[in-house]
């Protein structure tokens, strides 16, 4: 009997006072920079027309890389369960004169001039996981949880402008201008599930994971989304370390809204650097 309870003490020995303490700590928080190169597409169905999509960066101008600022945390509740919450939020610009094509946005035909454009995208994930294996140093999760991705482009078209509701076609179409930035916005909350593995190689050196995505149709929004990263965390100090990782992001939302008809299309792959600190 005091041998069955010296092992039981021994097995139930929290993970977060062992050799590996960094790896199991109960909270960690990262914030850092992240480096995507983005590739984007949106079209904007009009009452009368459905335009083909709208590369983002090559047609409109706007920016196809940007440092990002991103952050997060996770909170790991008991020796199998876990809460994570990232997020982060890119802003981006264009402009281009005199388009080599004309551009449809809904109703409307750009036949030449120049459009103004800002394209901004916010992304919130909230995951709960659960360990199906766990040890000192490693830890494989079955992972749950929701996206929340805030979608919204402003345009200004100046030029030569055809409305098609109006009965007008190019070419010869009249001078006008929309007004400043007239914008289409729409947040999709968008469900995942996916997995995760983490890995002690040293105390100080481990590395994580993770793969994620989900396809839903809801109401009047129809999205999906995959998810694909990787990060490698050097800690020489107990409560302080630097994280060097990967991301790649896809995610699609077709919408039949009153403020918003259409579908947008984000994907992006690269770096990121961060600060982490666990206690």
């Amino acid at each position: 009997m005091i041998a069955l309870a010296v092992a039981t003490n021994a097995t139930a020995q929290p993970f977060e006072n062992g050799e590996y303490a960094t790896f199991n700590s109960k909270y960690r928080v990262y914030l850092g920079g992240f480096y995507p190169d983005l590739s984007s597409e949106i079209s904007v169905n009009g009452d009368v027309v459905t335009p083909l999509p709208i590369d983002v960066e090559d047609r409109l101008g706007v920016e196809n890389g940007k440092l990002v600022a991103w952050g997060g945390g996770r909170w790991r509740i008991s020796r199998r369960n876990s809460l994570e919450l990232e997020l982060f939020k890119l802003e981006r610009n264009g402009f281009v004169d005199l388009f080599p094509d004309p551009v449809e946005v809904g109703d409307l035909i750009i036949e030449s001039g120049s459009i103004s454009t800002f394209f901004d995208v916010g992304v919130s994930r909230l995951t709960y996981g659960f360990s199906l294996s766990r040890s000192e140093r490693s830890d494989l999760q079955l992972k749950a949880g929701l996206h929340i991705a805030d979608l919204s482009i402003g345009l200004q078209l100046m030029g030569a402008v055809c409305d098609v509701s109006l009965g007008e076609m190019p070419p010869g179409c009249p001078a006008g201008q929309t007004p400043p930035l007239e914008s289409e916005e729409v947040t999709a909350p968008l469900p995942h599930f996916g997995v995760s593995w983490a890995y002690a190689f040293t105390p100080s050196l481990m590395t994580e994971v993770r793969a994620m995505g989900f396809a839903i149709e809801l109401d009047n929004i129809d999205g999906s989304l995959y998810e694909v990263s990787g990060d490698l965390i050097w800690q020489p100090w107990e409560n302080f370390g630097v994280g060097l990782g990967l991301r790649f992001f896809n995610a699609n939302v077709k919408a039949t809204k009153e403020d918003l008809n259409g579908e947008f299309d984000l994907r992006y792959f690269g770096p990121a650097l961060s600060v982490v600190m666990n206690f």
